[in-house]
């Protein structure tokens, strides 16, 4: 079997180099369906580096946090640095760090990135080459291959077969950094605010935009640097626990976005037989409809018939059918409660929820439909009037009265 030919390849030739290729198959780097060039568009490639949740970091504690002390009745903004090699020896052999005119730097934050292991319970699928399959997919509508008609001037031509551009990304690389994060500060006072603002940050996610990880804040040791001669400092030291993920642009040489079109495919329609059932008539879902939910979300064509009503299903219909939530109506009277909730709408006739798919519980007990008289609507507020007569008791201030169905998200 032929190896993957991981040579540099000339460019104006794209022939690989004869005496790596093995075996008497087709050299896999010569795969015309891999060959799908990248120069005419925009899409850059992704990139997630170490560099990146560094800054992220820091320009959390800076912007969100906004650590601040009081001194001489001011609030003091603490500036934020990263320890590179000179400051670390500095911080290091005295305890503290000082200026480029010899003044000691407080109040001040360094952060010090100690390790980046990765995660043992996300590891990647790849052993010594990244796994053919392993990529996440990102679909474009709309490209050369598919383009819109127009519809006021079509011009004849033969229907485009249905292809969507593809991007496939690598998955990245799940690493766990540690941090620490040193304080100083003149006066105990000031140390104990600071710690009493970056604490409640425990857990939160980290970052700016779309740049954001989960980071853990660990215990704090404190200590006090005493000097002969010198200014008395509270030092403390927070280790941080960040959840970061790293992509570089290149893996073993090979680009970690590549660009293809989908091919045609033969697929078959499926068919689900409910029998008397209109799913659009009850709260239950048929367990054959679950079954293909997965078939259904992506994208595969399914069709149910019950209840003399044929539909096929789309993601946004299977959606409506298993988003069932719970509402409490308030008390109005002995017969009488009211709801300030909206119905939700049916996708496919455009019309409110029926009462079928709704279910009224008083105290936890069902209510058969005959017993109250209610037709739910989009509109807010809704009155559920009850017959006290066949339901057998008066609605009070202390019953709960809860609502189960489909409504307005």
């Amino acid at each position: 079997m032929p190896k993957l030919n991981r040579q540099n390849i000339d460019r104006k030739t794209n022939k690989p180099n004869p005496k790596s290729t093995e075996g008497l198959n087709d050299d896999l780097l010569l795969n015309r369906a891999n060959q799908t060039r990248r120069d005419d568009d925009i899409i850059r490639t992704p990139q997630q580096t170490l560099y990146d949740i560094d800054y992220a970091i820091k320009w959390f504690i800076e912007n969100e946090i906004q650590p601040q002390i009081n001194a001489n009745q001011q609030l003091i903004s603490i500036p934020v640095i990263f320890s590179n090699g000179e400051k670390w020896d500095n911080v290091r052999r005295l305890g503290y760090l000082r200026d480029e005119k010899g003044m000691l730097q407080s109040p001040l934050i360094m952060l010090k990135r100690n390790s980046v292991t990765e995660r043992d319970n996300q590891r990647s699928l790849d052993v010594n080459r990244p796994y053919p399959t392993n990529y996440i997919v990102y679909k474009n509508k709309y490209n050369e291959r598919n383009r819109y008609e127009d519809d006021l001037f079509p011009i004849p031509k033969n229907l485009p077969a249905e292809s969507q551009k593809i991007y496939i990304v690598d998955i990245p690389k799940y690493v766990t950094i540690e941090y620490d994060m040193m304080i100083w500060c003149d006066f105990t006072a000031q140390m104990n605010d600071l710690i009493d603002q970056i604490l409640p940050y425990g857990r939160f996610a980290w970052g700016n935009d779309n740049n954001k990880f989960q980071t853990t804040i660990g215990s704090i040791n404190f200590e006090t640097v005493n000097t002969v001669g010198e200014d008395r400092l509270i030092r403390a030291t927070i280790p941080l626990t960040v959840l970061g993920t790293l992509l570089s642009e290149q893996e073993a040489r090979i680009s970690t976005i590549k660009k293809m079109f989908s091919p045609k495919k033969l697929s078959f329609d499926q068919y689900i037989d409910v029998g008397n059932t209109n799913i659009f008539q009850t709260t239950s879902v048929p367990i054959e409809v679950l079954q293909a939910q997965s078939s259904i979300v992506s994208g595969v064509s399914v069709t149910v018939g019950g209840g003399g009503l044929i539909t096929n299903l789309t993601p946004d219909i299977m959606f409506y059918l298993t988003a069932l939530q719970e509402r409490q109506a308030t008390y109005v009277n002995a017969s009488t409660v009211q709801l300030n909730f909206g119905s939700a709408v049916n996708p496919v006739t455009k019309l409110s929820a029926t009462y079928h798919e709704f279910d009224v519980f008083v105290n936890g007990q069902y209510i058969d439909k005959a017993l109250y008289n209610w037709t739910p609507s989009i509109n807010v507020p809704q009155l559920i009037v009850f017959n006290n007569i066949l339901l057998g008791f008066n609605i009070t201030a202390a019953d709960t009265i809860i609502v189960k169905g489909r409504w307005a998200q």
